[in-house]
């Protein structure tokens, strides 16, 4: 009955929040795509059995699914790491009611075996499992391998739980994150091969040896009650009015002091992002990402990448250089959109915040252009590509990005939950987005299909020197547009405050 109430209380705090119906648009809008991903999960896990005999050392497909399973779970772990938010509900409120606090906490962590995040490689794994395993171990043999799977999946979900719960603690726990990593970074080198063991393990599994399935009811009870244990932890700070987070220790950088105002500014939209929790966790998979990419460069074969073809070629290079500046160029005015009223008011120049924040995202991108100089030395990408690349970012791109700034006029909540979270977004905003990241692409493919990929880098380099050049004429001229919607937008940002 408990459980029941407690449901509707959650369905009613989000049927009657003010922003429901604002947010509707990309509420559908989500659906729609995660309807297509199951949709190519899907029919990816009817194929997937042939593929894995085609490519695998096993004769049978299963085997080589097994051997694979814990790259299966890496993955499963960076996309709910990044993206999934933990289950949270106002407990404070429920503390003067006869309810233990332990029902509470299990109707949160209950809340995981219905989770997106735990359901949707099921869609990839079901059709597989039937179709590997059931001519060499029956049906009955499938059906607990999906189950298995599945409890797999909450399990990977209790452990991002943990971590999330500890980074919010103190940002040095995200060491642990990188701790996790290395034993998957050795089978690459040749030194340890875990594959054998995970096929072994899903053999002990399909062959019905009930200790796999204690080994997994014992890690599920101990995950659960740890995650018991965080939560009280969280509520005793709640209750005594101490935040959940702490602040960056990140005080100053005294370099920026020689360019005065901009510095300054750019020293504190680096605190922003370090101290809230949205920010800096799209910052984070910004880096995680170029990380990933970095090594797969180093360890694929040199003619991995242009395999793709040009679209790919370029759509790579433009996100990993421009990361920051396509992350934080849609939040331009909102990021600050809880005291923007205070800004205007005040002896502070919004087009000196502007040039501020050109020249970190356009620094972050010339740094990351340097790290890239690693593959481009071991002959993995073409150090044309490589200087073309940058400043087509650094100048059309982020001039496109600037100027799509200006028409979003929602409120962002710094201090709200990290990714996933789509309050202060709108349908428009999204398409905007999409528009700003392919239309370079797509320009740049029709010079290739013209002219030639050479010539396409001189477009690309003299497009974005000249683009660059004229930053200070076309931030100007972003500002002007902006003054002119200032009281549109500003208006914006209380309403949806």
């Amino acid at each position: 009955m408990i459980q029941k109430e407690l449901r509707q209380h959650q369905w009613k705090a989000f049927r009657r929040n003010p922003m429901f119906e604002r947010n509707l648009g990309v509420n559908i809008f989500m659906f729609i795509m995660f309807g297509i991903l199951a949709a190519e999960f899907l029919a990816f896990g009817f194929v997937l059995d042939k593929m894995l005999l085609k490519i695998g050392e096993y004769e049978r497909a299963i085997d080589t699914f097994n051997s694979i399973l814990l790259y299966v779970f890496v993955f499963d772990f960076i996309i709910k790491f990044f993206f999934k938010s933990n289950q949270s509900m106002q407990i404070a409120p429920y503390m003067s009611l006869p309810i233990k606090r332990n029902t509470l906490f299990n109707f949160l962590l209950q809340k995981e075996f219905t989770s997106f995040w735990n359901l949707y490689l099921l869609f990839l794994v079901v059709p597989f499992a039937f179709k590997a395993i059931t001519p060499y171990f029956g049906l009955i043999s499938a059906i607990l391998y999906i189950l298995f799977f599945y409890l797999l999946c909450v399990l990977n979900s209790l452990i991002v739980n943990i971590i999330n719960n500890l980074i919010n603690k103190s940002a040095w726990f995200y060491a642990i994150v990188a701790v996790l990593f290395i034993p998957f970074i050795f089978p690459i080198t040749g030194k340890l091969d875990l594959g054998s063991y995970t096929q072994q393990l899903g053999e002990l599994l399909l062959n019905k040896h009930w200790e796999v399935w204690v080994g997994l009811a014992g890690l599920i009870v101990i995950l659960w009650i740890i995650n018991q244990r965080q939560m009280r932890s969280g509520l005793y700070r709640e209750l005594q009015g101490e935040k959940a987070e702490k602040i960056s220790s990140f005080s100053k950088l005294s370099f920026l002091d020689q360019f005065g105002e901009i510095g300054d500014l750019i020293q504190l939209e680096i605190k922003m992002i370090l101290r809230s929790k949205r920010l800096k966790q799209g910052v984070l998979f910004a880096g995680g990402l170029i990380f990933v990419i970095f090594i797969w460069l180093l360890y694929s074969p040199s003619t991995a990448l242009s395999q793709g073809g040009d679209f790919v070629l370029l759509l790579y290079g433009m996100i990993t250089v421009g990361f920051l500046g396509i992350v934080m160029g849609q939040y331009l005015f909102t990021s600050e959109s809880s005291f923007f009223d205070g800004m205007m008011s005040r002896n502070l120049s919004i087009f000196n915040m502007l040039k501020g924040k050109y020249i970190l995202y356009s620094s972050f991108a010339l740094v990351v252009s340097i790290l890239l100089l690693v593959p481009v030395f071991h002959g993995k990408m073409s150090f044309w590509l490589l200087i073309s690349n940058l400043f087509y970012v650094t100048g059309p791109v982020f001039f496109m990005i600037f100027q799509n700034a200006v028409y979003n006029k929602t409120y962002f909540d710094l201090f709200d939950r990290g990714m996933m979270n789509w309050k202060g977004q709108s349908p428009n905003m999204i398409i905007i987005t999409m528009i700003t990241m392919f239309l370079p692409v797509i320009l740049v493919l029709i010079v290739i299909g013209l002219f030639g990929r050479e010539a396409s880098y001189w477009f690309m380099v003299s497009t974005g020197i000249i683009f660059t050049v004229t930053s200070q004429q076309w931030l100007q001229w972003t500002y002007n547009r902006f003054l002119k919607r200032r009281y549109k937008n500003m208006e914006g940002f209380r309403s949806n405050g």
